[in-house]
């Protein structure tokens, strides 16, 4: 193991912690590598694998003061005040605030307790993250909250475009509107533009999620080795599978098991994107690239 990796450990409980200003340049390239964070990830996506990278350590403490202790450490669930005033300051604040019973020196030892831990943890296996982790990774980053007992999964997908799609097969002009004017998710080839899946005989086709916790868990069961991801607007991967020499389709928000992407979907063949293409109705909004 890189002693380079564990040594930039050190970088992520310093100043604002996980909410500090390039976080993912703090990492390094190495601990990056380790924790599966890709070099060009988005800030709050490198924020949400670090949170879940160390929730995962500490879950081997039993030690019930160790939750309060590292996540305070590390700049979650902490009073906006004590935010900037680095990883001695929060601590020291935590115990005259009297949120834990014990001394700052003896929080400071289990803190350095749980850091060990988590530098044994990059010489192991690193488990892939679900889109229910990334989902409660954001939530508890958004809210300034601690990790809890595991929630149980959202029955169903988040409202929009996502909601009005299930189950859908025939499309419904408001859904296409809906579709166009919207944002969807999907690999990316290397020009920045939605990247081709060939599907044997069923012909190639555009790959597009409406939420990117649907693409993310695509890609976890699946287990795609696409090398990035974009956003584009539905006009835009309409226009880009029309553009093709080759006739090209778009699926909307493939399942994730395998054997039933292109059934589970909601298919827009190509005839159906020559037509949408042909579509000159100005969007609802800008539809340039996010």
């Amino acid at each position: 193991m890189s002693r380079r990796a564990k040594d930039r450990l050190h970088h992520i409980h310093a100043r604002a912690g996980i909410r500090q200003d390039a976080l993912g340049r703090a990492l390094g390239p190495e601990l990056r590598a380790i924790w599966g964070i890709a070099d060009d990830a988005e800030p709050g996506r490198v924020r949400e694998i670090v949170l879940l990278r160390l929730n995962r350590v500490l879950g081997q403490f039993a030690d019930p003061l160790m939750p309060e202790i590292v996540w305070t450490a590390y700049n979650l669930g902490v009073d906006p005040e004590d935010a900037d005033a680095g990883m001695v300051g929060r601590l020291k604040a935590m115990v005259r605030r009297g949120r834990v019973k014990v001394s700052e020196r003896t929080c400071t030892r289990r803190f350095y307790e749980f850091l060990a831990g988590v530098k044994n943890s990059l010489d192991g296996f690193q488990e892939d993250f679900t889109g229910k982790d990334f989902e409660l990774a954001s939530k508890w980053l958004a809210g300034n909250v601690r990790p809890g007992p595991d929630e149980p999964a959202p029955d169903a997908i988040p409202d929009g475009l996502s909601t009005a799609i299930r189950g859908l097969r025939d499309p419904v002009p408001s859904v296409m509107r809906m579709f166009l004017d919207g944002r969807v998710h999907g690999p990316s080839d290397g020009s920045g533009g939605p990247l081709v899946a060939g599907l044997g005989a069923h012909g190639d086709w555009f790959c597009v999620f409406t939420d990117e916790r649907l693409l993310v868990a695509y890609r976890q069961a699946t287990r795609a080795g696409w090398a990035r991801s974009g956003r584009w607007s539905g006009r835009e991967v309409v226009r880009a599978a029309a553009g093709r020499i080759r006739p090209t389709g778009v699926l909307v928000n493939p399942s994730p098991v395998r054997g039933s992407g292109i059934d589970a979907a909601l298919p827009l063949p190509p005839a159906e994107i020559a037509r949408l293409a042909l579509d000159r109705r100005p969007p609802h909004e800008d539809a340039g690239h996010g």
